[in-house]
């Protein structure tokens, strides 16, 4: 289970007064807010056994790119799981390579 910064650097939520006290590394990876996502999807191979699972906590509206980078990783029964307020939060995938 992973919790990555997923936040795009201009995003305007990062102005919330709430997170002055938050790293700004801890909620955003710069220009391209799927960066560490990414990169968590493809070296997950390296680090998982054959049926492990892999689950990433995202933003609620990078769903579809980060199911397919579990796809691309190799992870099958891939999957998002929406929040109380009905956006797609969380995507797993087991990693079973063919």
């Amino acid at each position: 289970m992973s919790n990555p910064p997923y936040v795009a650097a201009d995003d305007p939520a990062l102005a919330d007064p709430a997170l002055a006290h938050e790293p700004r590394l801890a909620l955003t990876p710069g220009a391209d807010a799927l960066g560490f996502l990414r990169q968590i999807a493809r070296d997950a191979p390296q680090h998982l056994e054959p049926g492990g699972w892999l689950l990433l906590e995202h933003g609620a509206a990078q769903a579809a790119a980060v199911r397919h980078e579990l796809v691309l990783a190799g992870c099958r029964y891939v999957r998002s799981h929406r929040d109380l307020a009905g956006h797609e939060r969380i995507t797993e995938g087991r990693y079973d390579p063919l």
